[in-house]
């Protein structure tokens, strides 16, 4: 697995009250036995962010909420 793979699955086990930095550090250290630094850790969550996998409110991540099939459509083709 990769260091993206393992922060987005620590971010969506968090559930709705999502995931602080350091709980996804904790989570990842805990289930996979490997401790990462802050900076590598840091630049998964904004890569996640940057290509909307991720949304973050204040210190918290969270899964970014999917795209309907239909709504998709719509932003690719227009309403119209």
């Amino acid at each position: 697995m990769t260091v993206d793979a393992w922060v987005l699955e620590a971010v969506t086990e968090a559930g709705n009250r999502g995931a602080t930095l350091r709980d996804v550090q904790r989570y990842i250290d805990e289930r996979h036995y490997e401790e990462l630094s802050i900076d590598t850790l840091e630049a998964s969550l904004a890569e996640l962010v940057a290509s909307g996998r991720l949304t973050v409110e204040g210190e918290r991540y969270h899964p970014a909420k999917r795209t309907s099939k239909e709504d998709a459509l719509k932003k690719l083709f227009g309403d119209g």
